[in-house]
């Protein structure tokens, strides 16, 4: 359950900076288009690499790092393209590193602290995004949406009840020690 709420914590994310950085893209310089690119295929595919090698036990990096790289790719070129191709290829290029470095690291993690791995990527993907978004909002001078619409409000419901389910998840393994 902790694996499944925190992938779609991810790519729920992931689409949200995607989403925000189309609507902003003519206010946003090549630069910032590209810390965010870079950022968002980053953090997305160092943290589904991550989650999927701890998922999968065989300890072979092979599918979770196809998994990631690809995913890590796509998250950066659709969050580049609206800005300028160099930011899309900052973000492919990222994108293939996160992924890499994720897998890797998801594999190596003892399955007695798979849970506290996951939540603490969590935590970092949360904090990291949460800025990023921030970024856009101050390069743009403009809210990132006119009207909090039913959309936001669900995310920010869904947000908040993975991160409750984390701390919960991360209390109970810990209490169970």
């Amino acid at each position: 359950m902790l694996l499944f709420s925190s992938i779609s914590l991810v790519f729920l994310i992931s689409i949200l900076v995607v989403y925000c950085t189309y609507r902003k893209r003519r206010k946003l310089t090549s630069m910032t288009g590209m810390i965010v690119s870079m950022t968002n295929s980053m953090m997305s595919s160092a943290a589904l690499g991550t989650m999927l090698g701890i998922f999968i036990t065989d300890k072979d990096v092979t599918f979770p790092t196809i998994a990631a790289v690809t995913a890590g790719m796509m998250a950066g070129y659709l969050t580049g393209r609206p800005v300028s191709l160099m930011a899309s290829l900052d973000g492919i290029t990222a994108g293939i590193m996160g992924g890499m470095m994720g897998a890797m690291l998801g594999v190596m993690v003892q399955p007695a602290h798979a849970t506290i791995m996951i939540c603490f990527i969590d935590m970092i993907y949360l904090v990291v995004n949460v800025l990023l978004l921030r970024v856009i909002l101050e390069e743009t001078k403009e809210p990132l949406f006119k009207k909090t619409s039913f959309l936001i409000k669900c995310l920010n419901f869904l947000v908040l009840l993975v991160f409750m389910g984390i701390l919960i998840s991360l209390n109970i393994h810990l209490l169970s020690r």
